[in-house]
């Protein structure tokens, strides 16, 4: 039996059938979970967000729109879910800015440093610059090179203006400067990209 698009079991879920939210949760568990994980590094609340998304989703089963990613959906579902665990841990208003929002991509680093083979002088120099990148910036790298999406999907999954995302990359670029090339040019490679880069 062929897979269905997205939209065609999200409208399986809206409409009320189980199955196409436990095809869903199998799907896009293992996902999430990683996802999460970049943000929030104790395992066990991550899965229970995970776990109170997935409640909440047929719940509002009814009530839920329409979507043609249903990845991205969850993705931002699941972002803030987490957002409001650590606001409510830290009691503080700073998480509200995503500047604060932890995002940690060490796993990747070192998956691309593997794969590209790189001399040890060309190795702490990629590790010196990743150091270096906000949080933001480095969610909004792995979201555009380790996941495939483009700008506006990202836009919208982090609930960015358009504008402002390409402002946070151009910052990164000319804050980092030599060290963001070779950033760019290992993840190019890692991913195989023939799409334009920034």
């Amino acid at each position: 039996m062929p897979s269905l698009k997205d939209e065609e079991l999200w409208d399986q879920l809206r409409n009320g059938m189980k199955s196409a939210l436990q095809i869903i949760y199998n799907q896009e568990f293992e996902y999430l979970y990683n996802y999460g994980r970049k943000i929030f590094s104790r395992s066990a609340l991550v899965e229970d967000c995970i776990h109170d998304l997935f409640v909440e989703i047929w719940q509002r089963h009814s009530k839920l729109g329409p979507t043609d990613s249903i990845r991205r959906y969850l993705s931002a579902a699941l972002r803030r879910k987490v957002v409001a665990v650590l606001k409510k841990e830290s009691k503080s208003q700073s998480t509200d800015s995503f500047d604060q929002v932890p995002f940690e991509v060490e796993l990747a680093i070192d998956e691309i440093l593997v794969a590209q083979e790189l001399s040890d002088e060309q190795s702490q120099k990629l590790k010196r610059a990743f150091e270096k990148l906000t949080s933001k910036q480095k969610e909004i790298l792995y979201l555009r090179f380790y996941q495939g999406l483009d700008y506006e999907q990202i836009a919208e999954l982090l609930d960015m203006k358009y504008q402002s995302l390409r402002n946070a990359v151009s910052r990164a670029i000319k804050h980092l400067r030599g060290d963001m090339l070779i950033v760019i040019i290992a993840l190019s490679q890692h991913t195989m990209s023939t799409y334009d880069v920034f």
